[in-house]
């Protein structure tokens, strides 16, 4: 996926779960303490929550950022190149 269809995806509000190197992750929004949030997790373990897309992208998991991971999903979430 190109960076600005997952800025696209994102700005819809539209929750998204897929599926990459045999984890799954979520992203969903809420607000804390007041402020809009993009909230980032691996199922069942501690989300992170970001003010942007931008931050979004840039955070990563087990050495990997969201938008590499992104990079790799083709066409419906969850299928790999």
């Amino acid at each position: 996926m190109t960076k600005q269809e997952i800025v696209e995806l994102v700005n819809s509000g539209r929750e998204i779960e897929f599926v990459y190197d045999q984890k799954k992750y979520s992203i969903t929004y809420g607000v804390v303490n007041g402020v809009e949030v993009i909230s980032f997790c691996e199922f069942y373990k501690e989300s992170t929550e970001v003010e942007t897309v931008d931050e979004l992208l840039k955070l990563k998991r087990y050495g990997v950022s969201v938008e590499e991971m992104f990079d790799d999903l083709v066409g419906n979430f969850g299928f790999m190149k």
